[in-house]
């Protein structure tokens, strides 16, 4: 293949937990793991963030902490418009469709639709292994019954 180039430092795999004892990080990993293959993902525990807490930007904006056996959400709400979700696991793993649909249940409640946003290229964040549900208060307009 000529003018064929290999990149000599491929992507490598990430590590969960990082700077986490390696004990620890496998003791929680098996919690995780345990917990989404049983169904048993233990309660919700919720903290009310401080104001400011986050980071710039939307990250400023986030409300709560709501946490399980299994994965960990922070949420906002943006009243009349959206309650924004962004979820992540301590492996990294994506949420099944499954389990996103348990998580909107159970942090949004069974009468929300909630969404996930590809957006254009140039829109993209990628900081983390964090997957957004966006909850409406308005139903869409259209939906896979109609």
């Amino acid at each position: 293949m000529s003018g064929a180039r290999v990149d000599p430092h491929p992507i490598r795999p990430r590590i969960p937990l990082p700077g986490i004892p390696r004990r620890e990080r496998q003791r929680q990993l098996s919690i995780e793991r345990r917990a989404r293959c049983s169904g048993a993902w233990g309660p919700w525990r919720t903290i009310r963030l401080p104001q400011g807490t986050g980071s710039t930007g939307w990250g400023d904006q986030m409300q709560w902490i709501h946490r399980n056996d299994a994965f960990a959400g922070l949420e906002r709400r943006v009243i009349g418009s959206f309650i924004h979700l962004a979820i992540s696991s301590c492996s990294g793993a994506r949420p099944t469709w499954r389990e996103s649909q348990r998580i909107k249940e159970e942090l949004l409640g069974p009468t929300v639709t909630a969404i996930e946003v590809y957006p254009p290229k140039a829109e993209i964040v990628d900081a983390a292994d964090m997957y957004h549900l966006w909850g409406l208060y308005h139903p869409l307009g259209f939906g896979l019954r109609e």
